[in-house]
């Protein structure tokens, strides 16, 4: 008895599966550019937050070097002018991630002066650091200010009008919202005012003084002459417990001595 064999019932034949792997092969190739294209930009991008992280962390960094040493060769170098190390010694023209190769690093620093309308004048320094990928192909910039912890100067215009107002044995008076903000460590520092007349010329300084308690955390100048022909200055200067504060404070009128009557923020 002979047994037919239905098509059904056979396996591939070798031309069938050399088709078959073939056509596979060729589907595979196809994938292999998008799989690379993909991973080459997950890559990029790991790359690219890498940078990001590094100009972050330099930025921070930056913040607490000490303002005279804030220099774009103190940071491109990462040495002070004295040789040592800047802040956490970090700092210099590369960064170095394990398993990678180096990351380039820039640094810009802009000296920016502040002569606003509130006759404060302060120094600032403008940090711009810049972090390139290995390859170069995308960066992270950042930027940030720091200001100059030396002491801020208020200029006081002593104009004013009506000449039924008096000129002379005037008064400022400096009222601190914490009176152990104001620097008590030297005799050269405290609290004092600068007498100029219209013209720049003719400076009168007066002593440095100092608030003596919380219940008393006021400075007095007296003996002052108003009018528009002077202008004067007063010049704080505060503690550094650790990091640099700005003492708030109260300027008082006292007839034509004309000024904004909350200059510190308080």
């Amino acid at each position: 008895m002979k047994r037919q064999h239905l098509r059904g019932d056979e396996g591939l034949s070798l031309v069938e599966l050399l088709i078959t792997v073939v056509l596979a092969g060729i589907i595979f190739a196809a994938m292999v550019p998008f799989f690379y294209n993909a991973l080459k930009t997950t890559s990029r991008d790991a790359r690219r937050n890498d940078a990001q992280l590094i100009a972050q962390d330099r930025l921070e960094q930056s913040r607490l070097v000490a303002y005279g040493d804030l220099t774009q060769a103190n940071l491109t170098s990462g040495t002070k002018t004295d040789g040592s190390a800047l802040g956490d010694g970090r700092f210099g023209t590369t960064y170095n991630l394990a398993g990678q190769s180096p990351y380039t690093v820039n640094y810009t620093v802009e000296h920016i002066v502040d002569t606003d309308a509130d006759a404060t004048d302060t120094d600032y320094e403008r940090v711009t650091i810049t972090v390139y990928t290995p390859d170069h192909s995308s960066h992270a910039t950042l930027s940030t200010l720091v200001k100059n912890p030396a002491p801020g100067i208020v200029s006081v215009d002593s104009g004013g009008g009506g000449a039924d107002l008096p000129t002379t044995n005037l008064s400022i008076t400096v009222s601190f919202k914490n009176w152990a903000d104001v620097d008590h460590s030297q005799t050269s520092r405290g609290v004092y005012f600068t007498r100029t007349n219209a013209d720049g010329t003719g400076a009168i300084t007066s002593s440095h003084l100092y608030p003596v308690s919380a219940s008393n955390p006021t400075v007095v100048f007296t003996n002052l002459t108003g009018g528009k022909t002077y202008t004067y200055s007063v010049t704080c200067y505060s503690v550094n417990n650790g990091k640099m504060t700005s003492p708030s404070f109260h300027l008082l009128k006292s007839a034509r001595l004309k000024f904004d009557t909350n200059p510190g923020g308080s």
